[in-house]
């Protein structure tokens, strides 16, 4: 965050003894800011701009977190390594981009059945068969089974 340029003014005013609501009348700006300066000032005795305490971002920039917007908006399919390649900056900090500026999950898609228009037409149908079986009958007529198989070792899954 840039410092105020009012910085120097509310200084002045507050040394000549001016309470900080008619400062923040007379610059129009919110009482809160003045009230913040004003305890600053009187802790450290100067409003002057301090060195920030922690490492600057070379990264995480407004450049940077606009062009990997723009990559993910046009291709959502997109991987974190392949805007990271393009970008030539580490996963790490595309990721945590990602995730902190702009509340997205990466996650990895995974391939199912593909169901042609053949294959739904012949599912519909047999269903409809199954449902006419069933209003000819009653349902407690019907045979039920469930059968699932089980291994001894089943493969895991660590993308979860």
């Amino acid at each position: 965050m840039r410092a105020s340029p009012l910085r120097p003014t509310i200084e002045v005013f507050f040394k000549e003894g001016i309470k900080s609501d008619n400062i923040e009348k007379r610059l129009d700006i919110l009482s809160a800011s003045v009230r913040t300066m004003l305890v600053t000032f009187k802790k450290d005795r100067s409003l002057q701009e301090r060195k920030k305490s922690s490492r600057p971002a070379t990264v995480n920039t407004r450049r940077t977190r606009g062009t990997i917007k723009r990559k993910i908006s046009c291709n959502y399919g997109i991987s974190i390594n392949k805007i990271a390649m393009d970008l030539n900056i580490s996963r790490g900090s595309v990721q945590t981009i990602v995730k902190r500026h702009f509340y997205l999950k990466s996650y990895k898609l995974c391939q199912r059945q593909f169901f042609s228009a053949q294959s739904k037409a012949s599912r519909l149908e047999k269903s409809k068969k199954l449902l006419a079986d069933l209003q000819v009958r009653r349902v407690s007529d019907v045979i039920w089974i469930s059968v699932k198989v089980f291994t001894i070792a089943p493969f895991s899954n660590h993308q979860k």
